[in-house]
């Protein structure tokens, strides 16, 4: 076989060359992709704004004269002895079972049924003070 016979002839089939010849020509119009020198040149032109210009970080805000402050809050343990006393049984309770369960397993049952009760009524304590009543005015957000 010779070279030319493997060449597909233009008469046989003038679409595939047709096609065939339109790929060469976008491939020879497809941009090519910067160099890393010029890519640099373009990050260096881009960014490079001069000693007098300002950026983000230079930014400075205008002083104003009525700043939020906020207020000072509550001391821990202050307010209602009572809701403080629940927490402490709704939390501690189990704690308190919990810890007697592991390290001290011969504690007396008064013991245990004691943190029980605390934790029961501070549980039941904490669930009646929630509000019963909604505001149908009020969505929740607080600022």
């Amino acid at each position: 076989m010779s070279p030319a016979e493997n060449e597909p002839s233009k008469a046989e089939d003038p679409r595939w060359d047709q096609l065939v010849e339109n790929f060469k020509s976008l491939d020879a119009q497809a941009p090519r992709e910067a160099s890393a020198a010029e890519r640099a040149a373009q990050l260096e032109k881009l960014f490079n704004t001069g000693p007098l210009a300002r950026g983000p970080r230079d930014f400075e805000p205008a002083d104003t004269p009525d700043e939020f402050v906020p207020e000072e809050p509550a001391a821990l343990g202050s307010g209602d002895p009572m809701l403080n006393l629940a927490w402490v049984g709704a939390a501690g309770g189990p704690f308190g079972l919990l810890f007697c369960v592991i390290f001290f397993r011969s504690a007396p049952g008064f013991i245990y049924l004691g943190l029980a009760a605390a934790a029961i009524l501070g549980i039941f304590y904490l669930l009646r003070r929630l509000p019963t009543q909604r505001d149908p005015g009020d969505d929740g957000a607080k600022v």
